[in-house]
């Protein structure tokens, strides 16, 4: 007998519009405070007013989902569902992880039994790509048990790597490992950020936003030639579709593929919260391990 499972999703990854919907998701929010207000990402607030939010100044940050809110959901979806995988950014860059861990906790033993917790060591439109290959392998007959050691080269080769329209938010936030060091008061310079091993890493800066995008296209083909062309693209805009795709225009001539074969995804509140309006993300994930 086939086993039902249930798949979970925090609402920091970054999907294009319908793909959410189409794997089967169940999004857990994450809570997104403005001017002291609590408000449940996706549900109470949305990107849209986030970033209206932040371009007036206002005090936003956000918090991971508390684990009885979670323990709720896992109950409920196991009473129609045999198992449970749950899906989290990188523990490195949030406490998601840690909470959902900790919702076990209050499950009776049986019952937390069949709920598998994953760190897949990516955000946004990554944990997007990664989040989807985890689902496409789970139809393909693998089991929740060996889906987080099967994940693992997909994980470890994701590409993200971004530039901001501002370092404001990133500053203020602190979530860019040696930011301070990189980039010092030199508030001018857009920096290139990149993904590794779960841990986000400033690794290139330029002065001014056009010759960011110009390398950002082409640190994204360079993925795309190490993967042969096998390969998934997921770009991201936070409040800048335009901008993104005149940029999308520039990596799919440079890779060779139709504009819109490359997908595109609005940055959620967790990440532009911390990346500012303006900020602009590529992803790569090859199709096979």
């Amino acid at each position: 007998m086939v086993k039902k499972i249930a798949l979970v999703c925090d609402s920091t990854a970054d999907f294009p519009p319908g793909m959410a919907e189409q794997l089967g998701l169940n999004i857990l929010p994450v809570h997104i405070f403005v001017n002291g207000k609590d408000h449940l990402h996706g549900k109470s607030i949305s990107n849209a007013e986030v970033l209206k939010n932040l371009r007036k100044k206002k005090e936003v940050y956000t918090t991971p989902f508390y684990p009885f809110e979670c323990t709720q959901l896992y109950d409920r979806l196991l009473q129609k569902y045999d198992e449970v995988v749950s899906f989290h950014l990188s523990k490195h860059i949030s406490g998601n992880y840690k909470s959902a861990c900790a919702a076990r906790q209050f499950m009776g033993e049986k019952e937390a039994a069949r709920v598998h917790i994953l760190d897949l060591e990516n955000v946004a439109v990554s944990l997007a790509l990664v989040v989807k290959k985890a689902a496409e392998l789970l139809r393909n007959g693998t089991s929740p048990a060996a889906l987080e050691k099967t994940l693992e080269p997909y994980k470890k080769n994701a590409f993200l790597s971004f530039t901001v329209d501002n370092l404001v938010w990133l500053k203020k936030g602190r979530r860019v490992n040696a930011f301070d060091a990189f980039v010092g008061n030199m508030l001018a310079f857009k920096p290139i950020i990149e993904l590794k091993e779960g841990r986000l890493n400033p690794i290139d800066r330029h002065r001014g936003k056009k010759p960011a995008l110009k390398r950002l296209v082409s640190m994204a083909e360079e993925a795309f030639n190490q993967f042969d062309g096998k390969c998934e693209i997921l770009m991201g805009y936070a409040g800048n579709l335009e901008e993104v795709m005149i940029t999308r225009e520039k990596l799919a001539a440079a890779v060779g593929k139709p504009a819109d074969s490359i997908p595109m995804a609005e940055a959620g509140a967790t990440i532009s919260v911390h990346t500012g309006p303006g900020s602009a993300f590529v992803s790569l994930l090859p199709r096979q391990a």
